[in-house]
This record gives C-alpha cells, structure tokens and sequence, in this order.
C-alpha cells in the first residue's frame, strides 16, 4: 500500500507499507547499510546482495530528502516512510569573493578503479559514486585492471581483496609497474594481520566490509589528499 500527503508547502511523505516479513527490532538500525541483508534465512530464498535499500537511502539523499523504516517486528509487516521536497530547491548564490574549492578535493577530479568481481556489487557501486561526481571505471579480475590501467590514467585504486585471477595485494604491487596509484582496500577480514598486508602491499587504507558508502566517500578523499596509512573497521 503506497500514501502520500504533504507535510508542508514545501515538504511531501511518501509511505509504502507491506504485510511480510517485517524487520526484527535489532536489524532496524542498520537496515539501509551496505551488505546488509538481516535474516539469512530469507537471503538464502531469495537471493539479493543487500544493496538495493542502501541505493535507495543513496539517492533519495542526493535528492535532499530522508529515508527511514518503521516495523513492529518479524511477520508484522514494515513501512519504508521517504520525505522529499515538494517544489525544488533554490540555488545557492556564492559571494563573489568566495574562494574556489582546491581542485584535489573535488570529487569530479578524481578518477577511481574499482576492482570487485561480483558484477552487481560493481554496478551498484559505480551507480552510487558516479552520483557522488567520481569518475568510475570497473574491472572484474587483476588482468582486467592491469589492461585497464595500460590505457587510462586513475587517481584511486579501490580494490576488493579476493579476486578471481589473484589477490588485491598483488594487483596493488603489479599496477604501481604500470601507473603509480594510491589504494584502498576492501575485505571482509580486518585483524590487525589483515591491515598489515595490505599496507605492505602498497594501499592507504584497509577498510572492513560492509563499508558504509559515506565511509568509503570519507577514505577516498583521505587518501586522495595524502592521509595514508590507516584503517578502519566497519561503523555501527
């Protein structure tokens, strides 16, 4: 069942409610997260990669609007609650003075590689960066980033860690033979071993999935402005 109304002149809700599986109390909080997918029961049915509400929180954002969940609990149903503007927004006029933005901070300016061999983990992140005014190429095995990197110039090499072909470690050490390339790794596993290969290996920064899509924005313009070296593990 799907109601809106208008809040206020300028502000609409939109509430789509269902009678399934609901949303245990403990998975709510983390519900929009990347790689989220709450019961393993109900993945296993139907498949799904736990992206598809953390796209939706992604571009209702970018749209100035918010994106919660409400439920009473499993098998009571949920209602996903979206608030938007109702009339666009106005521009924002800059003084004429303002000094302009350095271009090292602008995300259009950085050109990333991301390497991941689940392809519709690698669509939806080039969906939801691409928004975010990255450059995004992908790849899908060490070999397809190697020829990649032979024929355009990156700024940022965000890597999964398990590949087909290889490991990240090993396309980070290849690459800086081809093209010299800061990196930020991406691995389900972030003992304090885990972060040292990676460091080793060449990357900034070893991040811990599932990565929150503003900590992965946050750890690209880190690494693009020279601070290197850290990790991170995932933020509840």
């Amino acid at each position: 069942r799907i109601a809106s109304k208008r809040l206020s002149p300028t502000r609409v809700e939109v509430r789509i409610t269902d009678t399934g599986a609901g949303i245990a109390a403990d998975v709510l909080p983390r519900i929009f997260d990347a790689f989220e997918q709450g019961d393993a029961r109900i993945t296993r049915q139907f498949g799904g990669l736990g992206l598809g509400l953390a796209i939706s929180k992604a571009l209702v954002d970018l749209h100035g609007g918010t994106l919660r969940a409400e439920s009473a609990g499993a098998g009571q149903g949920a209602t996903v609650i979206i608030e938007e503007p109702g009339i666009p927004t106005p521009l924002k006029v800059e003084p004429l003075d303002t000094p302009a933005e350095p271009e090292g901070i602008k995300t259009a300016a950085l050109r990333l590689l991301i390497v991941e061999d689940h392809a519709d983990t690698a669509r939806s992140l080039k969906i939801i960066l691409t928004q975010e005014g990255f450059t995004v190429t992908t790849a899908g095995s060490v070999a397809s980033a190697l020829a990649l990197a032979k024929t355009q110039t990156f700024d940022i090499l965000v890597s999964d860690l398990g590949l087909p072909d290889g490991s990240g470690h090993e396309l980070m050490t290849k690459i800086q033979h081809v093209q010299p390339l800061r990196g930020i790794a991406m691995s389900g596993y972030g003992m304090e071993e885990d972060v040292r290969q990676s460091l080793a290996a060449g990357f900034s920064q070893h991040l811990v999935k599932p990565v929150k899509i503003p900590r992965l924005i946050e750890a690209i313009l880190q690494v693009r402005t020279g601070a290197r070296k850290t990790s991170a593990r995932p933020r509840v």
